[in-house]
Parts: structure tokens; C-alpha cells; sequence
């Protein structure tokens, strides 16, 4: 595990400046391999970043093993208050994940049915692009679309069941199946299942 120095080395920005590093994507999941970078969200102490922007995406080391998203506080408060998933499960993640945390940012209020509505529309984008993917052939970034909405649904149900992500590896076990279906693989396979956590988290 990389110490929050080392990242902000890797990724040439200051350390002074930074409040919180959480892991993110594969290697909290659990569905990493040999080959997966570490991504990390990045959150600054100041309003705005250095850039003047409240988010910015894409930072990499110079091997790219290391990916960085950045927030300002201000950024990550915003996202964390509109339900965006990513700073949900920041949030959510186990102290003992984290790399680095100076500061707590709680969901001071949840209002589960505009979660619902957020996440519900987020889900769906990734399903758009799963078809849109699909159509070009591209059935790797197909699955990985469809593994993605389905997970954020998932993730949406646990956080209106429980008020936290409990389960970051919930849809590990699906997203194995789906890695071995390639002949017989179609998006509209799996769009009852789309529709039932949809409705599910709608409840």
C-alpha cells in the first residue's frame, strides 16, 4: 500500500495541500489483477484546486500505475451532497482503507428517494454506454458498463438499506460470470436485472 506521500510524489502535487486520499475502483472492489493501476481520489484542503476547478480528472504517474482524480474540499462537499457515487464511497470506505484522512466529511443529510433519482440516472448513462459499446463491437467496455450501473444501483440499495456502503464487493461474484460470457453475449441479457434494482432502489 502506498503512504499518501508516495502518491502525491507520483503524481507531482503537494502534500501540504492535501487533506484526504481514499483508494478507489478495482482494488476496493476486489476485482483487481495483475495489471490494474491504483486509483485514488484526492481531496485538496482549499476551495479551489491549483487549476482554479473544483474537480479534476486523469492525474498519472509517469509509469501510469498510479491514478489520481482530484477535488477541491469545496468540490468533494458539492459531489458528496449531489450523491455522486464516487464521493459516496469515499465516504463510506472503512477507516483502515484509507490512506490518508485529516478531515471527515459525513453525509450530513440523506434524502434516499433524490439519491434514488441520482443514482437511478447515473446507472442508466453506463447503460447507454453499454449499448453504445456494444454496437461498435466493443464488448469489453460493454461489460465493464454494464458491471458498473448494476454496481452503482447495488451500491444505492445498500446505502438506503443500511445508510453506508456494507458490501464494496457485492457484485464481484456477476462481474466473474460476465467475464466469461463472450458468444453468447448481448446487453439486453441483462436488463431485467437493470430493472429490478432500478425498481428495487426506487422502493
Amino acid at each position: 500500500m502506498y503512504t499518501a506521500q508516495e502518491i502525491c510524489t507520483a503524481l507531482k502535487i503537494d502534500y501540504d495541500q492535501i487533506l484526504n486520499i481514499y483508494p478507489y475502483g478495482s482494488k476496493v472492489y476486489g476485482t483487481a489483477n495483475e495489471n490494474s493501476d491504483d486509483d485514488f481520489i484526492i481531496v485538496y484542503k482549499t476551495s479551489f484546486l491549483p487549476s482554479g476547478a473544483f474537480k479534476d480528472n486523469a492525474i498519472s504517474s509517469e509509469d501510469r500505475m498510479i491514478q489520481g482524480t482530484c477535488y477541491s474540499r469545496a468540490g468533494f462537499i458539492d459531489a458528496l451532497n449531489n450523491y455522486q457515487i464516487v464521493a459516496l464511497e469515499c465516504t463510506f470506505l472503512p477507516d483502515d482503507l484509507v490512506v490518508q484522512k485529516k478531515m471527515s466529511f459525513p453525509l450530513k443529510k440523506l434524502d434516499k428517494k433524490e439519491m434514488a433519482k441520482k443514482l437511478i440516472t447515473l446507472a442508466s448513462a453506463s447503460w447507454h454506454n453499454a449499448i453504445l459499446s456494444h454496437k461498435d463491437n466493443n464488448i469489453l467496455f460493454a461489460k465493464k458498463n454494464i458491471y458498473h450501473s448494476l454496481r452503482i444501483l447495488e451500491f444505492g440499495i445498500q446505502i438506503k438499506n443500511h445508510d453506508k456502503i456494507a458490501d464494496y464487493g457485492v457484485m464481484n461474484d456477476f462481474k466473474r460470470q460476465l467475464d466469461f460470457r463472450t458468444a453468447d453475449f448481448h446487453v439486453r441479457n441483462y436488463f431485467p436485472r437493470f430493472t429490478e434494482l432500478s425498481e428495487e432502489l426506487k422502493k
